[in-house]
């Protein structure tokens, strides 16, 4: 093609045909052999090199001309094969002293390119990195790291396809090392190839590792502070209402036992007031059978004090005060009974005492209403005698009825309904007999959203100074912490609220003393 042109080319001609020369050249510098250049390439080659030895003319001037263009060409080539040198020298600085990781691989996965940042990294020499797969033989993806993206090419304005994740990197000394890597397409040796850069990440992973643990427990710590902080509340709320609870049950047993004294004396005395009442009535009426006609005074003062009506009256008298003795005395020892101060230990309590006694304290919250009495509907079964701390457990009964009679501040009909059952527990023989309460009411209903909360300390929906919110959640910690028993409450808006106390018949629990 070349050699057949009678006419010398130019030495723009020349020039471009020596850069395809040195080009080939230094990219097939591992392999010189001419045969494996471009049939093309070959050809300029031969014609160069052909048209250099070529005669020269005889013509003197054309002569002078040829050598001098062909000195500047020569020069030319010199420039340009300095430029090459510096420019590869400059490329190969770059590609080895970069900080990560260049490999350049085949479209097979084969390794044909590391620098030395991969031989540091995978802990070996280039010559047994060469020809190795990369993915699966050297390195491992870690899973949920794979992001996708394109590039876009500024000459050719075509988007290239980037590829990046994480790599576990296999070693042969086993130590541990991750890496991120990025893939995208290139040329190697004119085909089709792939570059990939991994940036060692292992201090940063680390690192990050470390954080994440050190956020975690700290995060840990938070919550486990703040728990002892709640419980310390609660604690601290609860041991202040058991004290209040403990000063007001020695309160109570200590004005019954000196209410009790007195009254004993009181009814004690009007049996024998009514005896002499008797006798002196029957006296009286002898008087009148066998004096009836007896002095003007006597006659005047009999008018007077209407000696008929005393006579019929006064045993009445002496009859309601014996029964309103009675009931001082029904109330004082229902007091003594709640108040249990001398039985804070767990014994065997009739659970129906206590209700009753509760029931007997709150009398004038149930009669005394503004729109109609609270009717109390007992139903209870026969049940054994329980193992409990009395004084709390008619503490629980307080605080329940207490919240019951407020539900129904203004029901039309109010009712309260307490029954009692025994479970007996037959289908788990690891669970003991136990006794079930239930406190109902037919009041609104507790909202759902307030039902979670019912039992958490200072937690109260009663107006401000009307509650403490602490009576459910004492209530709590008294049949479900110590007397491992269940308490919940059954509620739907507008049906009323049920609340279920259930406690093992046998507590194995031991309390402390309140």
């Amino acid at each position: 093609m070349f050699i057949a042109d009678k006419n010398p080319p130019s030495p723009k001609k020349l020039l471009n045909l020596t850069e395809q020369c040195l080009s080939w050249q230094t990219e097939n510098k591992d392999h010189p052999d001419l045969e494996q250049a471009d049939p093309h390439l070959k050809q300029a080659v031969s014609y160069i090199s052909n048209l250099l030895t070529l005669p020269l003319r005889n013509d003197s001037l054309k002569r002078k001309e040829w050598v001098q263009e062909k000195s500047e060409l020569q020069q030319e080539i010199k420039q340009l094969r300095h430029q090459l040198q510096s420019t590869s020298t400059a490329f190969r600085n770059i590609i080895d002293k970069n900080a990560d990781a260049i490999i350049i691989l085949d479209t097979q996965g084969k390794i044909r390119f590391v620098n030395p940042t991969a031989e540091s990294l995978f802990n070996s020499p280039a010559e047994q990195l060469i020809s190795r797969d990369l993915f699966g033989e050297l390195v491992r993806e870690r899973p949920g790291q794979m992001n996708t993206g394109t590039i876009k090419r500024a000459k050719a304005r075509q988007e290239t396809r980037v590829v990046q994740t994480q790599v576990d990197v296999n070693r042969p000394d086993q130590q541990i090392a991750i890496a991120e890597i990025r893939i995208v397409e290139t040329e190697w040796e004119g085909k089709l190839a792939f570059l990939a850069t991994l940036r060692d990440i292992t201090e940063r992973e680390q690192a990050e590792i470390a954080l994440r643990s050190r956020e975690a427990e700290l995060c840990s710590k938070t919550k486990e502070l703040e728990k002892t902080l709640g419980e310390l509340k609660k604690t601290q709320a609860q041991l202040v209402q058991t004290e209040k609870m403990s000063s007001l049950g020695q309160l109570v047993a200590g004005v019954a036992h000196e209410i009790n004294n007195p009254i004993n004396f009181i009814t004690g005395n009007l049996v024998h007031a009514n005896h002499y009442a008797t006798d002196l009535l029957k006296l009286l009426k002898l008087y009148e059978k066998h004096y009836p006609n007896p002095a003007m005074e006597i006659k005047q003062l009999r008018e007077e004090a209407d000696i008929i009506f005393l006579g019929e009256d006064f045993p009445k008298l002496l009859d309601s005060m014996k029964v309103g003795g009675e009931r001082i005395q029904k109330i004082v020892l229902s007091l003594r009974n709640f108040s249990r101060h001398d039985q804070a230990e767990i014994k065997p309590v009739n659970i129906h005492e206590g209700i009753d006694n509760t029931l007997m304290i709150l009398q004038h919250r149930l009669k005394e209403r503004p729109n109609a009495e609270i009717k109390v509907l007992k139903e209870y079964s026969q049940l054994p005698r329980v193992e409990c701390c009395a004084g709390e457990l008619n503490q629980v009964f307080m605080n329940i009825i207490c919240n019951a009679i407020d539900a129904l501040e203004n029901q039309p009909h109010p009712q309260i309904t307490i029954s009692t059952e025994l479970k007996n527990n037959t289908g788990n023989s690891a669970k003991p007999p136990s006794v079930v309460i239930r406190i109902c009411d037919n009041g609104k209903g507790i909202p759902l959203e307030e039902q979670t909360q019912l039992f958490d300390p200072f937690f109260t929906t009663k107006p401000v100074g009307s509650g403490t919110g602490l009576g459910l959640s004492i209530s709590y910690q008294v049949i479900v912490e110590k007397h491992g028993g269940i308490l919940k409450c059954i509620s739907q808006p507008g049906q009323g609220a049920e609340f279920w106390i259930e406690i093992p018949v046998t507590n194995s629990l031991k309390p402390e003393p309140a």
